[in-house]
Order: structure tokens, then sequence, then C-alpha cells
């Protein structure tokens, strides 16, 4: 019997590069097909369409209304991705959901229940460090650095753009379609990834912002730094900001000449990765004369799976739980926006109440 080929839609193009992204890794993709997109905007509905010869809908609900349909990536404007999570699970699609998942707890905690009476499986962006990084989580675990104590996440990038050389950042930087700036945009899968790391639960958030470059934007940010105090002592310090190639607006990509590192500090040793640069990861051990550097390269002509939507399929095909679930997307969300809160008080936040 043949496999099933899985049918997937892509609900809003608000944050495009997710949307490109994935039409992009599809054509040598076996397992399903992307077969439309629903976007108010008709202009760029149109052009992602025909690039890609997809089918249109000029709203959600007709996207969600196909039987056909087995699995939605979602993507609009923050502000939109609550109350269509919500209709796609109701609808019975299984979900790729976008970053960062909404405005407030209080609706994360409405996305969280609704997946749960649907049944369907929802991989969030969020958390996705979770499938991507298992083998870097295994070698702490295993003790190869030691107790984790210090982690240092960074990423700098261009402003984003709210299409594809539109010079404009439009509604990324719209108080009124997001709950921040760099910080949650680039940062709110660290909040998870740091978390899940140290496997410990962060007691106490710190929280510094500023406009260094893109003053326009304010009162959204265009960097910020954050620190975060774990329960079994460790600490994390996160810094994210928009001030790549500043202040130019358009192009490249927000990845192209971007930095993004991470360093683990354990007792008896460190780890580095680097997701943009190569060597990807170096490791100082405990006594060792230097540090060794791991090449780590994809296959070079092989096609490279869309790895939400692979690992989605897995989970609804075996019938395990995600790796990386909702609610971890919920959890890092919690501390995005305690970082908010310590930043604008200038005092530290408790996470937890």
């Amino acid at each position: 019997m043949a496999a099933k080929r899985w049918r997937v839609g892509v609900a809003g193009l608000g944050h495009w590069y997710s949307g490109f992204g994935l039409a992009r890794a599809m054509p040598e993709y076996a397992r399903a097909e992307l077969v439309a997109v629903a976007w108010p905007n008709e202009a760029q509905r149109t052009q992602f369409a025909s690039m890609f010869g997809l089918e249109s809908h000029a709203s959600y609900e007709e996207l969600l209304a196909r039987k056909d349909i087995d699995i939605v990536h979602i993507a609009p404007p923050v502000v939109d991705i609550p109350a269509l999570t919500i209709a796609a699970a109701r609808a019975c699609k299984h979900i790729i959901l976008g970053k960062p998942m909404a405005m407030s707890l209080a609706q994360a905690d409405e996305m969280v229940a609704a997946v749960a009476r649907a049944g369907v499986v929802c991989v969030p962006w969020q958390a996705l460090f979770r499938v991507g990084q298992a083998g870097l989580k295994r070698r702490l675990e295993a003790g190869e650095i030691g107790e984790v104590k210090v982690v240092h996440a960074t990423g700098r990038w261009s402003i984003a753009e709210d299409w594809p050389a539109s010079g404009r950042p439009g509604w990324f930087a719209d108080p009124a379609c997001v709950p921040g700036g760099s910080f949650i945009d680039e940062g709110i899968g660290d909040c998870d990834r740091v978390r899940w790391l140290v496997g410990s639960e962060v007691v106490r958030v710190e929280g510094k912002v500023a406009n260094y470059v893109h003053l326009d934007v304010a009162p959204l940010e265009d960097w910020g730094f954050a620190t975060f105090t774990f329960a079994n002592g460790a600490h994390a310090t996160l810094e994210y900001s928009w001030t790549t190639n500043a202040p130019k607006k358009t192009g490249p990509s927000p990845k192209q000449n971007a930095f993004r590192q991470l360093e683990i500090v354990g007792t008896r040793g460190e780890i580095v990765t680097s997701t943009l640069q190569e060597p990807s990861t170096a490791v100082l051990r405990g006594g060792a004369a230097g540090w060794d550097f791991e090449r780590r390269l994809p296959e070079p002509y092989g096609p490279q799976p869309p790895g939400a939507l692979d690992h989605l399929i897995d989970c609804v095909e075996s019938g395990k739980a995600p790796t990386a679930r909702i609610e971890d997307a919920r959890e890092a969300l919690r501390l995005a926006l305690a970082f908010y809160r310590a930043a604008r008080t200038g005092q530290p936040v408790d996470p937890r109440v």
C-alpha cells in the first residue's frame, strides 16, 4: 500500500520568509505536496501562487474549509495567529505554527486548549531547536562538558521586510501587530532553547532594550538584551537585534551577513555552535590542549526536507507526540513577555508570577 501523500496549505504570507522557505523545499519532498495559499493581499497572494503553481484563496476560511488539505502552515502577522490557529484546530487541520505564537499569554492558553480539544498535531517554529539540536542535547546530558552553568545566545540580523525587497518593515514594526521588536522576533526560539538545554526553569528575568539604529520603529526596540537565572543556579544571556547592515532596509535577506551563535559553558568544557558560519561547532573539552572544530555539512546535492513539516508528518503517522510542542511555544512566550516587563520597569521579574 502506497504511503499517504499529505496535502499542505499556506495560511498567511505575513511572515513570508517561512512561506517561501517551505515552498522552495517542497518540489523534491516525497511525503507531501503544497497545494494552496490563503492571504488577503491579492497582489502578494497572486505572486506567490503563480511562482509555485498553487491554488489561491482570498480568505483563510476558504482554505480551512477544504477537505483535501491536511496540514496548514500558519504565518500571518502575529496579531492574526491566535484566531487562525484556533480556527485551523476546529477544522481538524494539523498545524505548523508561526512565531511568536500570540500577542498575550491568555491568547496562547486558548490556542493550547483548542489544539488539545481537536487532537491535532501542532509543531511550532518557536520550539524547533528541540528537533534540530537533539544531538547537542544528548551530548550535554551525557556530561561531555560537565554541568551546564552558563549559556550565551546571540542573534544580530537585518530588520525584517514585510515582502521581498519592499524596503519597509511594515507589520513587523507595528505595535498593533506584534508583542515586541527585535528581541521577540529573533529570540523567541532561544527563549525555549536555553531553557531546554539547561534543563531547569527560569526563575528571574532581567532585560534592557534600546533603539541604536532604527529610531523610527520605536516604541519597538531594535536591540534587546536579557539575563535569565535558572532554578538550578545556571545563567543565560540572550541578545537579539536588527542592527546588521544598518541602516539599510532593503535586501539582503535578514539571514545574509547576520551573526547567530550559541555558547554553552560547563564545569568541564565548552561547546560553541554557529548556524550561519563554518565550522559550525567547536568543542573545548576539559584538559584538552585546544578546541576541536567539527565541520557538519549537509549532503551537497540531496534535497533538504522541510524540517517542521517532516517532523509533523512523522508524529501524525507514528502517533507519537511532537518533540517541539505548542506548550513549549507557550513557555517561550511567557519568558519573552517577562523580559519586556523587566525592561519596561527596570526591575527583575519572576516569570512564574
